[in-house]
Formats: C-alpha cells, structure tokens, sequence
C-alpha cells in the first residue's frame, strides 16, 4: 500500500513515516513538504492513501484536498486529514470535499492505527472492487463477442434449413414450373402458326382491296377473287383460329401467372431476415404460398384440406413465418410417404383468429411421433429420420422462430397411430419481434 504524507513539518513527517512503517505492514510511505510536489509524487508512486496536513504555509490544505480530487484518477483513493484545530465547520468542509476520515495531532497511536488500518482495508476493497468491475467488463465484452457469433451461427442454421427444405421438394418446384412453361412453348408455337396463316389471309384482302381501282376489272372477277378467298379461310379454319387464339392467350396468361406465384413464394421464403423486416403480414396468404411450394410433393401421397380463414393479418416476419409452415408441411408429407398404405393420406391445414392470436393448425394421418421422441422434437439436431436424410434442425429452428422470435406458442400433439398435429400461435396485434439477441 502506497502512503504519501503531505505536511510543512518534516520532523512531524519522519514521526509520522515511522509509526506507519512500524505499524502498518506492507507499506510504502512516501514524505512531501511542499505542495508543489504532491502531484508528481502521486502520479510517480501510484498513491493509494495520502495523510494530508490542514494547515500548510502559503497555501490552505482545502485547496489541496480540492485539486487532488478535480482529477478522475483520483477519485478512488483515500485521503486522511492530519489537524490540530477542533472545528466542526472544518471537518465538515473537508468531508464535503472528499475527505474519507481525519486524524489529531498530536497522534494517539491506537487511534492512528485504527484509522489508518481501516482507510487500507477500505482501498484494498475499492481495488478489488475495480478489478471486478474489469472482469466484468472484459467478459460482458466477450460475452457481447459471443452473442454476435451465436447470432451468425443461428442465421446459417436457419438459411441451411431453407436450402434443406427447398432442395428437398426442388424437383417438384422445378415440374410445377416447368409444366406450365410446357404448354406456354406449345401455344407460342401455335399462335406462330396462326400468325402466319393471318398474316397470309391479309396479304389476299390487301390484293383484293386494290382490285376495284383497275378499271379492267369486271364483276365476275372481284366475285371469283371473293371466293377464292372465301375457300381459303374455310381451308385455314380461320374462324376457329381466331376463336382458339382467345383461349390459347388466356391459357398461357394463366401458366404465367402460376409460375409468378411460384416464384414469387420461393422469393418470400428465401429472404434473410437479417433486418427483422416485422410488417403487418396475411398469415392466409403465407399458407397459400407454403401449399403451391410442396404441391408437387402432395400428389400421389396426400390430400390437403385447407380450412383457413381469409384474412388473417397479424405483425411478422413474413420469411420466417413462411419457413415456420414450409417445415412442418414438409414433416407432415413425410410422416405419410413413409407409411406402408395404399390409399392417400390426408394433411389437414387451418388457420384462424383466436381471441387476440392467429392460429395455424398443420395436422396428418401418418404414424405419430414416440411418446420418447415426444418432449425431444424441438431439440437442435434431433432426428428420427435415417442417417443422411435429415439433420434435425428444421422444428428446433421452427420453435425459436415462433417462440423466441415472435413471442408465440410451438405445440405439438401425437399419438403413435393417430396422427399428429402442430399448433402455431401467434400474437395478432404485437408491433415488437422478440429477437434472440434479447
């Protein structure tokens, strides 16, 4: 422990230097006799405690106890007042200044000893409280470093999971487009051909018109060129071109259309959600978009009984909420394809309002879960699939989606042989996303 002694006296200082170093161990006692050195000394010696003398020559002890703690550096340390004068107006001065304690002169050595024990065991506490603060400040920022981490580790968990679920029904999303591509090619070439024949019916009324200027024209000419005309659009069906060419625009303004909502789902569910983009969503459309995405993987397998009310508007992230039912339309089409049966299985979605909440219900026929896999489904990388099939990570990032995220419920109920069913519910009216880094 470091003590400076500050006082005009250098025999009271040598008096005072050697009770401390008789009496008080591990100490390190340092004398100054002229005010102008006190800041070098502290600032040389690393000052813990400084017994500083009330009444100094040409300058006021007050004044000093003042500069002393005008600085920042300062304001830990401890600071005795040495005095012979009995005020309390004084004491209360120096207090109000930062004085931690003082002490009479002439001393009293179970006093002084007493004092300054306890001024010691006071810096020793504020040293150690400091150097708590500091581990706490190195491992919050850790802990800060940590969070950033697991906040990136957490966004390519739930990206590798959208890249999962859409590589898995990828080849269903490429038939479902490339159908209606298929027949928008077959009625391009077919508009292509009735343009032509068109094209060529025009090109004859062009001639025909010019007929009636050449005055060597007669009426059974323009009668015969009238017919002749008449037997090629009866040869070139042109009636039903034309009634045909309506139906095949409206076909392929259609097959567009799908391969827009397509796209456009796939557009929704690929999103980061980086920026917590929260807006006030339709969670009916949300499932529209989820349904067109797996259609392809429901033929053959499962019936859909869409049961959702229109609309459904509630605040959220419209990506996530959108991977939330894409996962667990995906679980459900599973369970049933895995099923030994030969009729269709049947996947129930219904989605409503619920007092302040809207609730999505994805419900299937198949097997069921376990009733020792039951309490483990949300678990990150528990799978009941075979090796290479999955890697578990689809309902746990579901559930801190809708839980963590959102500040809604992730159910789920089963029995082996009777099905299962998800229930996802979520706050209708919140404006706020609980994010994980909360």
């Amino acid at each position: 422990m470091n003590i400076l002694i500050a006082g005009h006296e250098k025999i009271n200082l040598r008096i005072t230097q050697e009770l401390i170093q008789t009496h008080i161990t591990d100490s390190h006692v340092f004398l100054c006799s002229s005010p102008d050195e006190i800041a070098p000394k502290m600032k040389e010696y690393n000052i813990d405690i400084v017994l500083l003398e009330i009444i100094i020559p040409q300058i006021k002890g007050i004044n000093i106890l003042k500069n002393i703690r005008s600085k920042k550096e300062y304001n830990d340390i401890q600071i005795i007042i040495l005095t012979e004068i009995i005020d309390k107006e004084v004491f209360k001065l120096c207090f109000e200044n930062g004085a931690n304690d003082y002490i009479y002169k002439p001393i009293d050595l179970i006093e002084f000893v007493a004092r300054m024990n306890a001024s010691i065991k006071a810096r020793r506490n504020i040293i150690a409280l400091q150097k708590t603060n500091d581990t706490v400040t190195t491992q919050y920022k850790k802990l800060q470093a940590m969070t950033h981490k697991l906040k990136d580790t957490q966004f390519n968990l739930i990206q590798k999971e959208k890249l999962t679920a859409l590589g898995e029904i990828a080849a269903g999303i490429a038939h479902e487009i490339n159908n209606p591509m298929g027949f928008i090619s077959s009625n391009l070439d077919t508009m292509n051909r009735y343009i032509q024949k068109i094209r060529n019916l025009i090109l004859l009324y062009r001639n025909f018109v010019q007929l009636p200027i050449d005055a060597n024209i007669n009426h059974e000419l323009l009668l015969r060129e009238k017919a002749a005309i008449a037997d090629i659009e009866q040869k070139q069906k042109i009636d039903f071109v034309l009634d045909d060419l309506t139906s095949v625009i409206l076909e392929s303004r259609d097959g567009v259309e799908r391969v827009t909502k397509i796209v456009q789902s796939l557009i929704n569910l690929a999103k980061t959600g980086t920026e917590n983009e929260i807006a006030y969503n339709d969670l009916s459309q949300i499932a529209e978009e989820a349904l067109l995405i797996v259609k392809h993987e429901t033929k053959c397998i499962a019936d859909i009984d869409k049961q959702i009310e229109v609309p459904l508007y509630l605040f959220c992230n419209k990506g996530q909420i959108g991977q939330v039912i894409l996962n667990i339309l995906l679980n459900a089409i599973h369970a049933v394809k895995n099923q030994s049966r030969k009729s269709m299985g049947k996947i129930t979605i219904k989605a409503y309002h619920a007092d302040e909440y809207v609730m999505c219900k994805i419900s299937d026929d198949g097997p069921g879960i376990k009733k020792e896999h039951r309490n483990r489904i949300f678990d990150p990388f528990f799978t009941t699939k075979d090796v290479g099939s999955g890697v578990g990570l689809g309902l746990s990032v579901a559930y801190d989606i809708v839980v963590k995220n959102h500040g809604g419920e992730l159910t789920v109920d089963s029995e082996p042989g009777s099905g299962t069913s998800f229930t996802i519910k979520l706050p209708a009216n919140s404006g706020k996303i609980y994010n994980a880094e909360e």
